[in-house]
């Protein structure tokens, strides 16, 4: 199987009887393990990290809950103490930097996802607004940690990212979850428009994330194959995108 054929082979298990439960759950495994396999080939010809490095990564990011043991069969080695050791080494160059979990903040009771752009025809307005913002998470992270909750009149908005972006534009890109549509109204206005003068913004809700932490979500993947009939994909459309993803494995 070529690099080329391993990453379309990619393929999502729908929901299963229960008697067949248990046998999928074998067959996802080893085909996961393939794919992982076929992808750090390729890219091991591209980055600086060799192909066992690239496999541990890639599997840690589909699951942080891979064993030790499971890596090493995974990596052709004896036991989970060689795959151990590989792991110190990319914590210790700082690529491997920490395990975290992947949490659905809806079912939490932030159900308003959003992206908000924040821009100015002033760099000095920009400059200011992002100086607000590092004093801010500087303090917070000194008093309360590093999980940036900030308070609004009604309830709670939890910042996912902030991005300071450069190239045609130059703004800011601040997403996050908030516990209503009008909290992140409030954090909008008191946090950032009001942070610096001369700042625009554009606020953006999140309808879904069919890519999320680098991960795809086969879950919301189901669900729009479905609403757009990809599953019944044309031979020309597959050839074309064949024909897209050639310069990423040769």
């Amino acid at each position: 199987m070529n690099a080329l054929s391993g990453v379309l082979s990619f393929v999502r298990f729908r929901k299963l009887p229960t008697n067949m439960k248990q046998s999928k759950e074998f067959e996802t495994a080893d085909s996961s393990a393939r794919h992982v396999k076929t992808l750090a080939q390729a890219l091991a010809h591209k980055v600086a990290l060799d192909e066992k490095e690239l496999i541990i990564l890639l599997s840690l990011l589909e699951d942080a809950k891979t064993s030790n043991a499971e890596l090493a069969e995974r990596l052709g080695l004896s036991d989970g103490n060689a795959a151990a050791y590989h792991i110190k080494r990319l914590k210790t160059r700082a690529v491997l930097t920490r395990h975290t979990i992947q949490i659905d903040w809806r079912k939490v009771g932030f159900p308003a996802d959003f992206v908000i752009l924040a821009e100015s025809d002033e760099k000095a307005a920009l400059l200011a607004l992002e100086r607000h913002l590092v004093l801010l998470q500087d303090y917070y992270e000194k008093h309360f940690g590093n999980v940036l909750l900030l308070p609004t009149s009604s309830g709670y908005v939890l910042l996912r990212d902030i991005s300071y972006c450069y190239g045609d534009k130059t703004m800011l890109v601040i997403a996050g979850s908030a516990t209503s549509d009008l909290d992140i109204a409030f954090f909008r206005e008191n946090y950032i428009t009001r942070a610096s003068e001369g700042i625009r913004t554009t606020l953006m809700t999140t309808r879904y994330r069919s890519v999320d932490n680098f991960v795809m979500q086969s879950s919301i993947l189901d669900t729009l194959c479905a609403i757009f009939e990809a599953t019944g994909a044309s031979e020309e459309e597959i050839s074309r995108i064949k024909e897209r993803l050639k310069p990423t494995v040769e």
